[in-house]
């Protein structure tokens, strides 16, 4: 319940960034042509927050591999990611939208925090194409987003030579700053040379809330079956039960009419046609793309089953099948447009 509270906080921080974000774009006249940039990469920031919030099992849990999936970071080192995922991509909000136009320790600090950021990109991506665990859809964001701020970087440092050159400050150590920055060293030097003293200013701060020193690398190694995963997890959980379909097909038989027995996961279960329809049209989608299968199966498993378990009377059996029915029909239709032999794919389905 408390994980699915600070998610929704999140994903509402994220939205609320994302106005801001158009707004500010908006009032900087920023070309037309960013704006849908602007918007895919934060709908793929949506999506990976959403989707990678899916994976929260750590590697000391039992689970059922069809319901839960471990964690690619470690949740006891979790905290590390955000701060540096949030300054990450303000830095990157900020340098999108005022280029140069910042003073020079925070446009130098933004560029810092976007070179630690791309590195974690890196690493994130990496832990998701591992061999034995590949998340290509979730790996694609830490990729498109170093894209987007390599590009973000560029820009910015052709911009910044002539912008601090010709700025001034009123406070005079700025503008002492200013001239150091621009004329003794480039500001590309400054973010180089400051990277690591900012990287372990910020370990040294997050080391108070409770954060170890390589927190870091320890994000990604206290977990299981990833790239860099060190830990072997505890033997898989049996699948604990049956989902919609197969909780309908438990109704008053003159509804739902049951034709036969099958089997699921090993057990018994009663077979209706509504459940072969839905189970032949799972299968047409898992021979269509098996990305999209995965996607929606995990999401199906993720909530179907815990919504099944509240379906424990007949007319709750019932009422679920009815519901069913507009959902069958398009299945249905599915299957008779994509299929040769619709009948026989439904036939075969839950066969002992």
């Amino acid at each position: 319940m408390f994980d699915t509270v600070i998610l929704s906080i999140f994903a509402l921080f994220i939205l609320v960034i994302l106005l801001y974000v158009g707004i500010r774009l908006y009032e900087k006249k920023v070309p037309i042509w960013q704006y849908p940039i602007a918007l895919l990469y934060g709908l793929w920031l949506l999506f990976f927050v959403l989707f990678g919030s899916l994976f929260s099992a750590e590697y000391t849990q039992a689970i059922d591999p069809i319901d839960d999936h471990y964690t690619f970071i470690s949740g006891q080192y979790r905290l590390t990611f955000l701060i540096f995922f949030l300054l990450y991509h303000i830095a990157l909000g900020a340098l999108w939208i005022r280029r140069a136009k910042l003073p020079p320790l925070p446009l130098v600090l933004c560029l810092c925090f976007l070179y630690i950021g791309i590195v974690i990109n890196v690493f994130i991506a990496s832990q998701l194409l591992g061999e034995g665990n590949r998340q290509e859809e979730l790996a694609s964001f830490p990729i498109f987003s170093n894209f987007i701020a390599i590009l973000v970087i560029g820009r910015t440092l052709m911009a910044i030579r002539e912008e601090l050159s010709t700025k001034t400050f009123k406070n005079k150590w700025l503008n002492k700053l200013n001239r150091l920055l621009s004329f003794r060293f480039t500001v590309l030097t400054w973010s180089v040379l400051l990277v690591f003293p900012v990287f372990v200013l910020l370990t040294l701060l997050l080391m108070i809330f409770g954060q170890d020193y390589d927190a870091v690398v320890k994000g990604f190694t206290e977990t299981t079956t990833w790239k860099f995963s060190q830990h072997d997890h505890p033997p898989y959980l049996d699948h604990r039960g049956h989902y919609l379909c197969t909780v309908a097909a438990c109704g008053s038989p003159r509804l739902v009419k049951p034709l036969r027995w099958g089997r699921r996961g090993g057990r018994p279960i009663i077979v209706n046609r509504q459940l072969q329809i839905a189970n032949a049209f799972e299968e047409l989608i898992a021979d269509f793309s098996p990305k999209l299968h995965h996607f929606l199966r995990t999401n199906y498993d993720k909530y179907g089953y815990n919504l099944s378990q509240k379906i424990k009377a007949p007319w709750a059996a019932n009422m679920t099948y009815l519901l069913m029915k507009p959902l069958e029909w398009f299945f249905l239709l599915c299957l008779y447009t994509f299929c040769l032999s619709p009948e026989r794919k439904i036939e075969r389905q839950y066969q002992f």
